[in-house]
């Protein structure tokens, strides 16, 4: 235990003096009221992300957005070369996201029909494949083009869905199996190893909450276990009492079938909100939530082991995403209020 804390001591002090940056509460108040990229920059200043803007962030969403990103990504590197050698997973956790968002943009680029150049200036280097990689992947001129480039990657298996995609030319087939490759890999990678509890408890309840995600936006599709089965992480015993009776019942007859499960109370919580808006985001605002709740769990439990590290990167995580939502928000016409609502229930 002792050589475990010490083992932690560095990056530990490494989080900690990052938190101290992190964006108050009272910035948010600010932040979330912002009409322009002027105004949410103005107010980053003093924080980590202001050393990261250019001149063209002031009036541009896209480079305000992409500085936020790089910084991200940086501080995921820097992080992921001082994590001790016993906790490979948690490094791959750090770099692999960054593969996956990158190859995300990539099919989002291809499948709207965007320049090469375009899609190039939305990447962001961080993860294990090299950004040369990713520049290659651009000269392809069609989706299947672009997943015959992959064969000899972890992500060949994108080529399972390449059918359906073609007859819908819906990304969600794409997407969803992009998602599972990340999660399945990385649980995988733990079941079979020696990693940290801790981290493993926290991985367990992500690879449950994607996969609840799966089923509900499945159920509220109306889709079919047959035609979501191979985007649902295996060897996740929560979905034992479900999948039987997934084609059979509904939204409302499957959540009581989590009632011995934290994800009952939660999600039955938002359901009156889901029967009237018909929004599924009702209950992944949830399911994000108890991701949270575990990264703090862990963290008091485990306060100079691992715990520290994992409440920082979930805490980080959550602020990036709901800088990017106010970011984004500029460039549409939302009504704010919604996006602080939205915010508040991070």
């Amino acid at each position: 235990m002792i050589r475990e804390a010490l083992s932690y001591l560095y990056v530990n002090a490494k989080v900690m003096a990052k938190e101290g940056k992190f964006i108050s509460s009272h910035k948010w108040d600010d932040l979330w009221g912002c009409a322009s990229p002027g105004e949410i920059l103005s107010l980053l200043e003093g924080t980590d992300y202001f050393p990261y803007f250019s001149e063209g962030a002031l009036n541009d969403a896209r480079e305000l957005e992409k500085a936020v990103l790089k910084e991200y990504s940086h501080l995921g590197r820097e992080i992921s070369r001082i994590i001790p050698k016993s906790a490979p997973q948690l490094q791959e956790f750090i770099l692999r996201k960054w593969d996956v968002i990158n190859l995300r943009t990539i099919m989002r680029g291809i499948h709207g029909g965007l320049g090469k150049e375009l899609i190039m200036d939305s990447l962001v280097e961080g993860g294990e494949m090299d950004l040369s990689f990713f520049t290659r992947l651009l000269d392809v001129e069609s989706m299947d083009d672009f997943v015959v480039l992959l064969e000899k990657t972890p992500y060949h298996s994108l080529s399972d869905v390449l059918t359906k995609y073609n007859e819908t030319k819906n990304l969600y087939f794409l997407e969803s199996t992009l998602d599972k490759i990340y999660w399945a890999y990385l649980w995988q990678s733990i079941l079979k190893g020696k990693g940290i509890k801790e981290f493993k408890d926290f991985v367990e309840r992500c690879v449950e909450a994607q996969n609840l995600k799966i089923i509900l936006r499945a159920k509220s599709n109306n889709m079919t276990l047959e035609e979501i089965n191979s985007f649902l992480i295996p060897e996740c015993p929560l979905l034992e009492e479900i999948l039987p009776v997934f084609d059979e019942e509904n939204i409302s007859d499957l959540i009581p079938l989590l009632e011995d499960t934290v994800y009952f109370e939660p999600l039955a919580s938002v359901e009156q909100e889901y029967e009237k808006t018909g929004s599924v985001l009702f209950f992944e605002d949830m399911l994000d939530n108890l991701i949270t709740k575990k990264a703090d769990e862990i963290r008091k439990k485990k306060p100079f082991g691992a715990g520290p590290l994992i409440g920082f990167l979930i805490s980080k995580d959550m602020e990036v995403q709901n800088l990017l939502a106010i970011i984004r928000s500029t460039g549409v016409n939302l009504d704010k209020e919604t996006i602080r609502e939205s915010l508040m229930r991070k």
